[in-house]
């Protein structure tokens, strides 16, 4: 009796062991991501970003969601896509979509590809998962203008948010 209470002890431990290192690791390479991806800037649009619900966070609309000009090939709502961009100065571009994504060894400098969503077909709106929202430090307020908003692109294509600039200052400071 006692080894089997000494046993559900030690599977118990293993468990939270296993689900701590789990978590470590999912926290571990999204950071990693952050840091070692391509770095690319897209201008944003201003947007509300009050919600006492969910706390201090600035909620981002990007020129790049709008691929009206862009031809599209029998793409539907839903459907996953890549957004190629260039590099225009500034900030990045984008000039055209796939279905398929091209392997990182195979980009020319100046030239990404990034994950997004179907949103619309007539005109081709697009979201990019992980861009819309980015939190703020408690009472910071909201950006006195539309910030440039500095972003992370992984070899498959995902973004994350790296930081948020305006006038060439990080911001929040």
């Amino acid at each position: 009796m006692i080894w089997i209470n000494q046993h559900r002890r030690l599977l118990l431990f293993i468990a939270i062991v296993t689900v701590q290192v789990l978590l470590l690791v999912a926290i571990v390479a999204r950071e990693e991501q952050r840091l070692t991806g391509l770095e690319i800037v897209l201008e944003s649009r201003p947007v509300d970003p009050r919600d006492p619900l969910r706390g201090d966070f600035v909620i981002l609309s990007y020129k790049a969601e709008d691929l009206s000009s862009i031809p599209i090939l029998n793409h539907k709502v839903g459907d996953r896509i890549y957004v190629e961009f260039v590099d225009h100065g500034r900030f990045w571009e984008p000039v055209s979509v796939s279905s398929d994504l091209l392997h990182r060894i195979e980009w020319s400098e100046g030239q990404a590809f990034v994950l997004a969503y179907v949103q619309s077909v007539s005109p081709l709106r697009v979201s990019y998962p992980d861009l819309g929202t980015y939190f703020i430090p408690l009472g910071t307020g909201e950006p006195p203008k539309p910030p440039d908003v500095f972003v992370s692109i992984s070899d498959d294509g995902v973004a994350r948010i790296k930081r948020l600039e305006i006038d060439g200052l990080k911001w929040p400071d």
